[in-house]
């Protein structure tokens, strides 16, 4: 990828076609605007009325749409995904943007979540799936869907429908849905691992993508049945519990994201993994939900804080996974992979807090999706450059500045004319996130997220001013 945010848009957007070549000229002008300044709105964003005039001409013209605007960057993210000599972990997740202060905005839908009135806060849901690495580098974005839940919750109350339905008729097929469409289109030599929370743990799910022969790392919420010799037999094990008994076979300790005051906390824990059996739920018919109702074997990993800090509330992990077990050092790889679920969070941080998202003022929901599109570029754009900060610290800055760009970043931080010598990619991390407020005293931890983001806007402001003066 290349260092400057001009030559970067130029290349993961060559393929870029709106039939156009003016809506394609004017997608990379906005996306260049945008990701100078990510924190703003339309209005604020760009230096004149003409411009943004034409942005919002741009999100309201119907031959654009989210998928023309995500396809060259899925593209370059599947040239990614093949470039990376290990596993792939295909992360999902839904959030959810809250509208509900925008009166005149039609086409919302309710997100289920209930205001102090007592009424559903309208806004819109977005189910994401980001590519990371397993030393945690986002490749980017590989599926993107908005949810409408009107679709499901118009004509049917949501316990009728979820004992009653099919998983084809659900809102939660979504999980199902971007594994089989992932399958399509991802080359067969590229193995990847599906990971998601505690929503997906669907036996549809584990018995669809068995099937297909992918893999998963999926957190379990349901105390299901387990190892049962025929479906409708009265259980005799059950998941959690039968693992919560077995001894432990291992340790491993992980650093944790708690909350905003402190960022990472070490947690020790006993891992426990055995093999099982997942019969059909006692629910499913074959009218309902056809002859295909197997007993899916599966591995089982439990992870555990036995001891947890005073006042912490403990972790309880169990995991579920096709992948092969054999040994507690794979068991404990599974946890970790599992462990780098909460990047996708870190993401949706960035596209709501870093992009403002829902301070737009659009009335039109299918126009606010198109900017949630836009801005969600920006963010992994800011995300990817906040983990190659992090990850290649010893290496030249040359990696994500150019050479004018770092010229005025050295200037700016150190009060005289820069080296001949680039810095290294540590030194440039520390003078942006110290642009974006982090004081960096030696008791201080390293610089979080939101450090960066908002230096990095700090720094396209002054790169931007540098070449309006300079010309």
């Amino acid at each position: 990828m290349s260092c400057s945010t001009t030559a970067w848009i130029e290349k993961e957007f060559v393929n870029s076609n709106f039939n156009d070549h003016r809506l394609t000229s004017r997608f990379k002008n906005i996306l260049l605007a945008m990701s100078k300044k990510a924190q703003q709105t339309i209005g604020s964003t760009f230096n004149s009325w003409g411009d943004t005039k034409a942005c919002y001409r741009f999100i309201g013209n119907e031959k654009v749409t989210n998928e023309i605007m995500l396809s060259s960057h899925k593209n370059e993210t599947i040239n990614r995904i093949l470039q990376e000599k290990t596993k792939i972990l295909l992360i999902q997740d839904t959030t959810y943007f809250d509208y509900n202060a925008r009166a005149k905005t039609s086409g919302l839908d309710s997100v289920m979540r209930q205001s102090k009135s007592g009424e559903a806060i309208k806004g819109l849901m977005l189910h994401n799936t980001m590519a990371i690495t397993t030393s945690g580098i986002p490749l980017g974005i590989i599926d993107q869907r908005y949810i409408d839940r009107k679709e499901f919750h118009e004509k049917e109350s949501r316990k009728f429908r979820y004992c009653n339905n099919p998983i084809e008729l659900k809102e939660s097929f979504r999980w199902i849905q971007v594994i089989q469409d992932a399958h399509g289109f991802m080359p067969e030599k590229r193995d990847v691992v599906h990971v998601a929370d505690r929503e997906a743990d669907i036996y549809e799910l584990y018995r669809d993508v068995a099937d297909l022969n992918e893999h998963f790392i999926i957190r379990a919420s349901v105390n299901r049945s387990i190892n049962k010799e025929k479906r409708r037999e009265a259980p005799k094990e059950k998941l959690f519990d039968k693992l919560e008994t077995m001894k432990a076979q291992g340790k491993i300790s992980i650093k944790l994201q708690v909350n905003n005051k402190k960022k990472f906390r070490t947690a020790n824990l006993s891992i426990i993994y055995t093999s099982v059996s997942i019969p059909p739920p006692p629910n499913k018919t074959m009218a309902k939900d056809g002859k295909h109702l197997p007993f899916v074997t599966v591995q089982a990993i439990m992870a555990i804080e036995r001891n947890p800090p005073k006042l912490v509330k403990p972790i309880k992990w169990l995991i579920i996974t096709n992948l092969e077990i054999g040994n507690i050092e794979q068991a404990i790889e599974k946890v970790t992979w599992y462990s780098y679920r909460w990047n996708i969070e870190i993401f949706h941080k960035i596209l709501k807090s870093g992009c403002s998202v829902e301070k737009v003022q659009l009335r039109n929901a299918e126009r606010l999706k198109k900017y949630i599109t836009l801005k969600s570029i920006i963010a992994w754009r800011i995300f990817w450059l906040t983990r190659v900060l992090n990850k290649f610290e010893n290496q030249s800055c040359d990696l994500v500045l150019s050479e004018k760009e770092w010229h005025i970043l050295y200037q700016k931080i150190n009060k005289k004319k820069p080296s001949k010598i680039p810095p290294t990619v540590k030194e440039v991390y520390y003078w942006i996130a110290k642009l974006g407020g982090y004081i960096g005293r030696k008791s201080d931890s390293p610089p979080g997220i939101i450090s960066i983001w908002r230096g990095w806007t700090r720094l396209m402001d002054a790169i931007e001013d540098y070449y309006d003066f300079c010309g």
